[in-house]
């Protein structure tokens, strides 16, 4: 075999191997990238607090829910409101924040003060920061199918800090959506209607509070609501 002959099968050999070597980093990179995604999976990533205005204060949380939508649930803007105070008063370092118990006592004799300014309702309360959720949305079912649950609310957060030289200083303002159950076509036979509403509830009071502190949520991509 002549000597360019031999020349020309070893370059075309160091091209294969080539060529295998990077089809083979290609599988390997593959193999890691599926590693990786089944990690994201399963664990969660910690997220800091976009407000930290909460710590060290007094604190009122006030719940105002659509008139149609407090008749149709009565009670959903108590619960709301015991559920987020309760993990505040939890995570929030010195928070100084109002019992449910106490808001309710000064909303019934004072049915008048959630249509006064929030500096206003602020200084009634006495309190530093002023926490509001005005809650726009809750169904446990899509409108003409009471069959299959289509749980969702939403609600927009509000923080003023009534002791600003600015008035009706709001500080944050965040609209805050969740839904369940996660799978399609969940009906009555499945789940019954107390655990879609705790779940509900417990899923927005969490998304409501987490602005406060910080925590852990699962990846974006990986996120049940």
């Amino acid at each position: 075999m002549s000597r360019n002959a031999c020349a020309c099968r070893f370059v075309l050999l160091v091209l294969l191997l080539a060529q295998a070597g990077s089809l083979a980093g290609c599988n390997i990179f593959g193999f890691f990238g599926v590693l990786e995604q089944e990690r994201r999976r399963q664990s969660t990533r910690k997220v800091e607090a976009e407000y930290r205005g909460l710590e060290g204060q007094k604190v009122a949380v006030i719940v105002d829910a659509d008139r149609e939508l407090a008749m149709t649930y009565p009670s959903i803007d108590e619960v709301v409101h015991a559920n987020i105070t309760e993990r505040l008063r939890a995570n929030v370092p010195g928070i100084e924040i109002m019992s449910t118990n106490e808001i309710e006592r000064i909303m019934f004799n004072e049915p008048a003060l959630l249509g006064r300014t929030y500096d206003e309702i602020a200084e009634r309360l006495e309190v530093d920061r002023l926490v509001v959720i005005q809650l726009e949305e809750f169904q446990l079912f899509e409108p003409g199918n009471e069959y299959v649950w289509d749980g969702r609310v939403s609600g927009v957060v509000l923080v003023i800090e009534a002791d600003s030289f600015i008035e009706e200083d709001v500080r944050l303002e965040e609209f805050v959506t969740v839904g369940f159950p996660d799978l399609p076509n969940v009906t009555r036979d499945e789940l019954p209607g107390s655990t879609m509403a705790d779940q509900l509830v417990r899923r927005f009071s969490n998304r409501s509070a987490w602005f406060f502190y910080d925590h852990r949520e699962r990846y974006e991509e990986f996120q049940e609501y």
